[in-house]
């Protein structure tokens, strides 16, 4: 950095030793008048001037000269200092943008693996808290025993938790995009305002209090205690926070349907649990002389030698099923409330179990549909088609032809579906994904496995392969899917076909899964392809690769994936030169023999149609007789030696 006193002044040298500069370059270029004369020698002495100037300008501070000042004598030189004002100008206004520094004592989440395993504890603690202690509200006393102990480790852990908030980086969206606030201001301010009081709260140590100072005022206060509840906010906020489930979900391939169900099924059973203890408070709510919703099963038990009101786990198991009836509708009746505080508490959990209920079973008829969506479209696919085949009269044996057709293709729409996946993930997962899925049919395929063998040299030397693999993923996406019901043909040229479901004749040999012809599309010259007729033994499907879908890849890929457009061209040139090669020596050797059967006085028709010996040359082979039709059915891609 210069000095403040000395900036003005630089400056104004800087200013008008460029306007000098200005003024001689227009008189040299004969665009502009000079203002003033200026002879070579004042000229060269301002750019002597400017050039030990900014050497100056760059030499101030703690700083080291820049090793991108230029050298005397190079040719550049004088480039840059003509320049020199401009970049100067350009790199102070960068150096203005303001960039923050994580401090050493600010925690980030994402990417510390102790902040990822305190996460975990918390979980731990949090799942405690939301288990055992409602129950501890609810229907114990505090008592020195493994609860008591294990709920104050409890309490020691969320108040570490407490601390570290203070120090952990939050994400923040900006309209740079999502960043992390790493400024202990900022980080204090928006945990003061968001739990800062529920941690507080939830941090008091009732349960200690009471049993160290054996004050009997605090065993009617044990109903504070619910405030722990609130410790289930911060719950909600860790599982939507942390990377927990994250990290679970990508290792383990999880039908998210069954999580959902999964997890609801819990929901459900944490809302009775819960309004299970609330049910079972009402109970040391009231005085012992009021009738309780408990007396009528007292009763019942005191035959047997049973008192229902000193055993918390038989008061729990009965709170239990009577919030788990009314969650459900089934409502038995042989529990109900006895005082004007149980009818309070009996509103609000039939309320509440109502709610709950309610938005369980829609969410689960939700999940249960999305499960079977396509089952419902194929459904609603087959009943148009039956109604459009009954409405046209169709003979009989034509539509089971069209119904066993749709029955047999239903793993289209799987096809049109992994598309669609394709489509969504990024550019690099997209050649990744398309390598792996596409590596069975790309290996038989000549110049793809040339193109393959090249990616895994490349990688193997450590090279950047991410262009070679976004070309084969190019390809991958112009691949269409088509099906063939039993006993249609298809016989298209300039197509690559990938057999994907069941078996084709092809010319004399039968082709089964991930079967590939046809290789021979990338040919221009349609005569010099040799066709390849396709019979469906069974009903199939096919992927085909149309020659324009594919040259338009491989010019798009041209400039970053020259190789596959290299290896393509030298396979065209060399099947091209051997079938045309073949191609001439054929219509030769049949002039040839034409010419020969010519002179022997008998015309080349006679010769077909009465095959014999002619006097003075040998009979010409079967093949050689049938060189115009059968020679084109050899076996597709097969370059002969």
């Amino acid at each position: 950095m210069l000095p403040a006193q000395w900036v003005p002044a630089t400056a104004r040298r800087m200013k008008s030793m460029s306007v000098a500069l200005g003024n001689a370059g227009a008189k040299i270029a004969g665009h502009a008048e000079p203002q003033g004369d200026m002879s070579q020698d004042s000229l060269m002495s301002t750019v002597s001037e400017l050039s030990a100037l900014r050497q100056e300008v760059a030499c101030q501070g703690p700083r080291s000269p820049s090793p991108s000042l230029p050298l005397p004598g190079k040719a550049v030189t004088r480039l840059i200092e003509e320049g020199g004002i401009k970049f100067t100008v350009l790199r102070a206004q960068e150096d203005t943008i303001q960039t923050v520094q994580k401090p050493w004592y600010i925690i980030n989440p994402d990417r510390s693996r102790l902040a990822s395993i305190w996460q975990i504890i918390m979980g731990i603690a949090l799942l405690f808290v939301a288990l055992v202690s409602p129950v501890q509200v609810a229907l114990l006393k505090p008592k020195l025993d493994f609860l008591f102990v294990l709920g104050l480790v409890v309490d020691v852990l969320f108040f570490v938790d407490f601390v570290l908030q203070f120090f952990t980086a939050y994400p923040k969206t900006t309209p740079h995009g999502v960043v992390l606030e790493v400024r202990l201001s900022s980080i204090c301010c928006r945990y003061m305002k968001t739990f800062l009081l529920v941690d507080l709260a939830t941090m008091i140590p009732f349960d200690l209090l009471a049993v160290t100072m054996q004050v009997s005022e605090f065993e009617d206060l044990m109903g504070l205690k619910v405030i722990r509840s609130l410790r289930l906010m911060k719950l909600m906020r860790l599982m939507k926070t942390s990377k927990i489930l994250q990290d679970l979900e990508a290792p383990v391939s999880i039908p998210y349907q069954k999580i959902a169900l999964v997890k609801f099924m819990f929901i459900l059973l944490f809302i009775c649990h819960w309004l299970a203890c609330g049910w079972a408070v009402t109970l040391s709510a009231v005085d012992a002389y009021y009738p309780r919703w408990i007396d009528e099963i007292q009763e019942a038990d005191a035959a047997y030698g049973i008192i229902t009101t000193d055993s918390p786990f038989r008061i729990y198991i009965a709170a239990f099923y009577f919030c788990s009836y009314t969650i459900t509708s089934v409502g038995y009746g042989d529990i109900s409330p006895q005082n004007i505080l149980e009818r309070g508490v009996c509103c609000g959990i039939l309320l509440t179990a109502g709610l709950s209920w309610a938005y369980i079973i829609g969410e689960v008829g939700t999940i249960v549909a999305d499960m079977t969506v396509e089952g419902q479209e194929f459904r609603k696919t087959m009943h148009h088609l039956n109604k459009m085949m009954r409405d046209q009269r169709l003979p009989r044996s034509l539509q089971n032809r069209v119904r066993r057709y749709f029955l047999q293709n239903r793993s289209q729409s799987l096809f049109v579906a992994r598309q669609t996946l394709m489509r969504r993930m990024s550019p690099q997962l997209q050649a990744e994904v398309s390598v792996m899925t596409n590596m069975m049919w790309l290996k038989k395929v000549s110049f793809f496995k040339s193109f393959l063998a090249f990616i895994e040299m490349q990688s193997r030397l450590g090279e950047h392969t991410a262009p070679f693999e976004a070309c084969v993923a190019d390809v991958a996406r112009c691949l269409n899917l088509a099906a063939f019901a039993q006993q249609e043909t298809f016989h298209n040229v300039q197509v690559l076909y990938i057999l994907s479901k069941g078996l084709v004749a092809l010319n004399s040999r039968i082709g089964g899964l991930g079967e590939v012809w046809g290789e021979d599309f990338v040919l221009s010259d349609t005569s010099l392809i040799r066709p390849v007729a396709g019979y469906a033994l069974t009903y199939v499907e096919l992927l085909s690769l149309a020659r324009e879908d594919f040259m338009q890849v491989i010019q798009r890929r041209r400039i970053t994936c020259p190789e596959l457009f290299r290896l393509v061209r030298r396979y065209c040139v060399r099947v091209a030169v051997y079938r045309g090669i073949l191609a001439e020596a054929r219509r030769r050797q049949i002039a040839a023999l034409n010419e020969g059967l010519a002179q022997q006085g008998q015309s080349p028709d006679a010769r077909v149609a009465l095959p014999g010996k002619v006097q003075g040359m040998r009979p010409p082979k079967a093949k050689l007789a049938l060189l115009g039709s059968l020679s084109s059915l050899s076996l597709p891609g097969m370059i002969e030696s």
